[in-house]
């Protein structure tokens, strides 16, 4: 019986003599270095260019829906990669393009104003999967079923929290209401929460990686895994940025 991705090997105790066309730990590597490699040089040209287009107001006009397209875009790419993995190749490239458009613009708009934030955010991602990555391969981070279930719910809360919190901020420009920097105490604490949710994420790629490996899956599900980790990695460096500014912020006043 051929192998498909919900038996796994050890349960129907078969040898395959075609082990290229299954899923491993250096395939999903691999796959995660090019979206990784394809992000990062669509946000450089991004960030070289966009201080050419902000200077022409039209053309400003023209990035802004361009960039809201490649948010709504990457969105659905991350959905439809996720939950396809014939489709996961297309979709995880789809989002590497797109993601790279709006870190490059992200980033270049908070280097206005905090120069060099942009490489000491990169350099705590990378540090942060390099532990992470340490502490689950020497067996030191699991979690299980329960653990799991709660950090969930957490991060479902820690949204809500964050929603109220922009809604309110939101709400002060609307009405005039100059902002009040003693909150930033409260929006550092919010950010430090997503970031170690965003942290502990990589631990669920980690076991995701290993279970498509162990169950023999194919190789196109090495793009789907690929793409979980460039959206864990995105949204740590986010949060990262986010927080940099925000502490930043707070000193100053």
């Amino acid at each position: 019986m051929r192998q498909t991705p919900l038996f796994s090997k050890i349960e129907t105790g078969e040898t395959y003599l075609d082990e290229d066309v299954h899923a491993t730990i250096a395939g999903v590597s691999i796959k995660t270095g090019i979206l990784l490699a394809i992000t990062i040089a669509i946000a450089v040209v991004t960030g070289i260019f966009l201080p050419k287009i902000a200077s022409n107001d039209q053309s400003w006009g023209v990035f802004i829906g361009v960039l809201i397209a490649a948010s709504i875009i990457g969105f659905i790419a991350v959905i439809v990669g996720r939950l396809s993995y014939r489709a996961a190749k297309y979709a995880s490239v789809l989002y590497a393009l797109c993601e790279g458009l709006v870190l490059g613009t992200v980033t270049c708009i908070v280097e206005q104003f905090v120069s060099g934030v942009g490489y000491i955010a990169v350099a705590v991602t990378l540090v942060i999967f390099g532990i992470m990555l340490l502490l689950y391969s020497t067996g030191i981070l699991r979690f299980g079923s329960k653990i799991r279930a709660i950090l969930i719910a957490i991060a479902f809360a820690g949204l809500a929290i964050a929603l109220i919190t922009t809604l309110i901020i939101l709400i002060m420009g609307w009405t005039g209401h100059q902002f009040d920097t003693s909150i930033l105490p409260i929006l550092i604490a919010i950010e430090a929460f997503f970031l170690l949710y965003g942290v502990i994420t990589l631990v669920f790629n980690f076991d995701e990686a290993n279970a498509v490996v162990a169950t023999g899956a194919s190789k196109d599900a090495e793009w789907s895994v690929a793409l979980g980790l460039e959206v864990s990695l995105v949204y740590i460096y986010i949060e990262v940025l986010r927080l940099i500014v925000l502490i930043i912020a707070s000193s100053k006043n």
